[in-house]
């Protein structure tokens, strides 16, 4: 099975100079998703047809490739000719095979690896020559319909071209197809622009190939959610929710408490141990991993690259980026650690701040173990605090100062004041 990826076109409803595409949802790009889909299915080298934006999106792909098995080959469509017109124009790079292959629009995120798995498997069994995945959507405005005789399937009408009777059904193409490479590309061959916008589309092969006798089906496998393409700003943002509810959903399966679902963003790729609690208005990044028996937030952030041991407590107005927090950490008000290794049994004092960026590079914090912060205590980074020190309120630790084992520090500039016995 070979996969082509569209991802050429220019999304005139985002309003916007960046490719469709490469807009984001929890800070990765519409296209990744679908990459990545592709990857957890076994075609992790599928080719993008690009056009719109074609630096930008080869960029992403070429710095994708660096971090992941992912390698895309990429085919300019210079002109956006519609979508039959993109598909012909990766005819060379899909030479050379006689395999199915698998067209998937790059705005369509939200395909969960299951339904395209059994989407195949029917497409397969069924020995179509052409298959359609589509979805049954009560609202289905802006999407092509199926269309059907007697219940067999036959073709495919876009909404600006459907009659009043077409628009009223509710079984949407999800723009996403199995062809055989030969039937497909021979089909091509006779579409002609014969619409308002002047395009090829590549919906037209399904009527075409119906009439030469082909078999071809639809199969209704994907969910209304898993339908849901992204071509506009409303889009993007009603896609957000679809991927935040997605997701809690599988932590609260996985026995997390939200106490506000719907005041709460967690991006894909968040572990959160069994029995932690999220609070309203938290974000949490992707790459987090909490552990069991946390509280986090109300009005907490948490960035990338942090990892929480087990029952810490971030609270409210808290941000963690890129920290390593070991167990039992209590960091229950307004501060900012950045860059910060804190270890088992800490307090950190509300008001607290890692000063991790001088200007240039970042720094890192070391706290140990049992570790008292005051409030409003300053780390400009690189700093260093040894298990059972502690700080004053206000203690302004200056770059490079060290605290030794069960030393106190306060003042600006923090200073010893005794050793604990």
């Amino acid at each position: 099975m070979q996969a082509l990826i569209l991802a050429a076109g220019k999304g005139t409803r985002m309003c916007s100079e960046r490719p469709k595409v490469l807009h984001e949802i929890f800070d990765r790009p519409v296209l990744d998703y679908v990459l990545e889909t592709l990857e957890e299915i076994g075609i992790p080298g599928p080719v993008v047809v690009i056009g719109n934006g074609a630096s930008e999106v080869r960029a992403f792909l070429d710095a994708k490739a660096k971090t992941s098995r992912i390698r895309a080959v990429t085919v300019l469509q210079r002109e956006q000719k519609g979508t039959g017109h993109a598909v012909m124009t990766a005819r060379g790079a899909l030479a050379g095979s006689s395999q199915d292959v698998l067209i998937w629009p790059g705005d369509m995120p939200f395909l969960d690896a299951s339904t395209i798995r059994e989407f195949l498997r029917r497409h397969r069994q069924t020995r179509a020559d052409a298959s359609v995945l589509s979805a049954l959507q009560s609202e289905p405005k802006g999407y092509g319909r199926i269309l059907r005789a007697g219940g067999r399937f036959y073709g495919i009408r876009e909404e600006l071209d459907a009659s009043e009777t077409e628009r009223r059904i509710q079984e949407i193409n999800t723009g996403v197809y199995a062809f055989g490479r030969e039937r497909l590309f021979g089909a091509l061959r006779s579409i002609r622009p014969q619409n308002r916008k002047q395009e090829y589309y590549l919906t037209d092969v399904i009527e075409i190939l119906a009439r030469q006798g082909a078999r071809v089906e639809a199969f209704p496998a994907a969910s209304p959610r898993e339908a849901h393409g992204i071509n506009s700003r409303q889009h993007l943002a009603e896609g957000t929710l679809i991927m935040n509810g997605r997701e809690i959903r599988a932590h609260q399966d996985n026995g997390v408490t939200f106490v506000c679902p719907e005041q709460t963003f967690v991006a894909p790729g968040v572990r959160i141990g069994r029995d932690s609690v999220i609070y309203p208005w938290c974000y949490i990044e992707s790459g987090v991993k909490i552990g069991a028996g946390c509280r986090i937030g109300p009005f907490a952030k948490i960035r990338s690259g942090t990892v929480l041991g087990d029952d810490c407590v971030i609270g409210s107005f808290v941000e963690v980026n890129r920290s390593k927090i070991g167990n039992k950490v209590l960091a229950k008000h307004l501060s900012y650690l950045g860059d910060a290794r804190i270890g088992d049994g800490t307090n950190i004092g509300a008001g607290t701040i890692t000063a991790n960026y001088d200007g240039k590079d970042k720094h890192v914090t070391r706290i140990g173990k049992k570790v008292f912060v005051g409030s409003d205590t300053v780390l400009i980074a690189p700093v260093s605090l040894e298990d059972g020190s502690r700080t004053g309120a206000g203690a302004v630790l200056t770059r490079g100062t060290r605290v030794r084992r069960g030393c106190v520090v306060a003042g600006v500039p923090a200073r010893p004041l005794s050793k604990r016995r």
